[in-house]
């Protein structure tokens, strides 16, 4: 399951949207995403690839694609490692 999916299926999940109304480009804020939404569905991207995202990268998030493009790249640190 790709990175892109899991995030819109959880962004879908939380706010009750279908997958086709959320793209990449889809900005959090329109999409209704509180910052209390935001926490719940970066957990559940960290459950599903074993990451961490840390807490102040959360406050950055301002489109769908931030949150894809910060989990693929804690995901090529982790690799590097």
């Amino acid at each position: 399951m790709s990175i892109e999916s899991v995030v819109i299926e959880a962004i879908a999940k939380q706010k009750q949207l279908s997958l086709d109304a959320i793209s990449l480009d889809s900005k959090l804020q329109d999409l209704g995403v509180s910052s209390l939404d935001a926490i719940t569905i970066v957990y559940e991207v960290e459950e599903a690839f074993d990451v961490e995202v840390p807490n102040d990268a959360l406050e950055r998030l301002d489109r769908v694609k931030d949150i894809v493009e910060g989990v693929s790249r804690l995901l090529s640190k982790d690799t590097v490692g």
